[in-house]
């Protein structure tokens, strides 16, 4: 087996690796400074070769249907890092529009002898790096510093289910539970003028005031310092009931992670370890964390249990998807039973027909489903429960399959303060194709589609409480 070292960090093109000026970090998926594996391998390439390390960022002028409020939160952590890199002596450059023009400037600018990317299994960047290196004079490198698990390393193929995931998951997880080596100051001056803090905000600036805003309110402030102070609350208050308490929607007890992890301001494996100092256990096997709260334990170990289950089984599930798929995001990427099934049930009638304005406003006749559109247009987040329903209902109330898929990912990514995330396209394949789950009772609409109805919900939980406490004003 590769070392944990050698197996994070993959070649990308056969460059002679001419001698250069500098080593080059492109900072993309994971926006932070410590803990984060790509940035310490540039650096040990430059302290190994003489040279200084510089830090490129590029802000795109838009990004699918992400709006004001994601970059906002966004360059928020960003202005930590490039805080953060100045007091460490790395040069940071930040530029913003076309990515891959950018790269392709910069590399011209400061002549790299090395470049060190961030890894993403996303279409989008993915192509960039691609098309870049295959041209580039630098030798390139990919790290995933993403995962705990380098995704190529998990698994070679798309996993079936969680289950054949965690298994794998299991066999490897001691070999990188390692603590995250240390970012060092920089040891030689970049001769390239980095950018300063007031054309930081010149540049930034000029990018958002062009953006629309969708009004959500998102409450978690932005950057690793806030998001190791949220980290280190929830585990105080809330880690020991997280196994039981994270499902119940009227009492939102969900670990508010999700921001950090998407915008890379936390590593996963940072959360891993502090976690196992708080329950003073290494997970070589946890447990799978059901959906259901009928253990009736709690402890930190379960906790542990149920968050690492998320975390890392169903996160790093998500990444491998979207690798080894190119159709994460539509129903092309579901499974044969599932495909047939629904195109079964393609002409079954459907007991209401709702249009993009009507989702949008959370104006359908179901109080359960616009609390939870509510939730997201008015927070950026549904709880995890709901998400679900909500993408489920979205299937059985829209003309086709097709176009359920096109809107929930549209309202997921406008206004979710994750959206773009493989996490949301994977919930979305499963909630509405069925992807890495099995087939169930046959149903109008749904066919063998898991299904889930308002019934189900209060049964379960409060219904009223949730309801009320998202019954906010629709959108007309």
């Amino acid at each position: 087996m590769q070392t944990n070292s050698s197996s994070r960090i993959k070649e990308l093109n056969n460059s002679n690796n001419l001698p250069g000026k500098c080593v080059l970090y492109v900072m993309s998926r994971d926006q932070r400074v410590q803990d984060n594996h790509a940035l310490f391998y540039a650096q040990q390439s430059a302290i190994k070769n003489n040279l200084p390390i510089v830090v490129f960022f590029n802000l795109l002028n838009s990004t699918g249907e992400r709006t004001r409020e994601h970059y906002e939160f966004m360059i928020s952590g960003l202005k930590q890092v490039m805080k953060e890199l100045a007091e460490l002596k790395i040069t940071f450059i930040l530029k913003t529009g076309g990515y891959l023009d950018n790269l392709v400037n910069v590399e011209k600018e400061i002549n790299p002898s090395e470049i060190y990317f961030d890894f993403s299994p996303l279409d989008g960047p993915r192509k960039v790096v691609a098309t870049f290196s295959k041209k580039s004079k630098s030798k390139c490198f990919m790290v995933d510093a993403h995962n705990i698990i380098p995704t190529w390393v998990a698994s070679d193929k798309e996993e079936f289910s969680a289950y054949t995931m965690r298994i794998k998951i299991h066999k490897l997880l001691r070999n990188y539970l390692e603590e995250p080596p240390l970012i060092v100051p920089g040891l030689i001056k970049a001769s390239v003028e980095g950018t300063d803090p007031d054309l930081f905000m010149k540049l930034t600036k000029d990018v958002v005031s062009k953006l629309t805003s969708s009004g959500i309110n998102v409450t978690a402030k932005a950057g690793t310092e806030a998001g190791l102070k949220h980290l280190n609350k929830f585990i105080k208050n809330d880690l020991s009931d997280y196994s039981k308490a994270r499902n119940d929607i009227a009492n939102d007890r969900q670990s508010g992670l999700s921001p950090y992890l998407h915008f890379g301001q936390l590593s996963s494996l940072r959360i891993a370890h502090e976690v196992m100092k708080a329950a003073n256990k290494q997970p070589l096997l946890f447990k799978e964390a059901k959906l259901t709260q009928d253990d009736g334990k709690s402890s930190i170990e379960t906790g542990m249990n149920a968050l690492f289950e998320e975390m890392i089984v169903r996160k790093e599930l998500s990444d491998n998807f979207c690798l080894h798929s190119r159709s994460y995001n539509n129903l092309d990427g579901i499974r044969d039973w599932a495909k047939d099934t629904l195109t079964s049930h393609i002409g079954d009638k459907r007991d209401y027909v709702y249009s993009e304005e009507q989702w949008e406003g959370s104006q359908t006749h179901d109080p359960a489903w616009n609390a939870a559109q509510n939730q997201l247009r008015s927070t950026g987040k549904i709880h995890g429960y709901m998400r679900m329903y909500w993408a489920k209902k979205i299937l059985e109330w829209s003309k086709s399959p097709e176009e359920a898929v096109r809107t929930a990912i549209y309202l997921n990514d406008k206004y979710s303060i994750d959206g773009g995330d493989p996490n949301g396209y994977v919930g979305i394949l499963w909630s509405i194709g069925g992807i890495h789950d099995r087939p169930w009772i046959e149903r109008k609409v749904f066919g063998k589609i898991r299904y889930m109805n308002s019934e189900g919900l209060k049964r379960k939980f409060d219904l009223d409480k949730y309801v009320k406490e998202n019954s906010q004003t629709t959108l007309v």
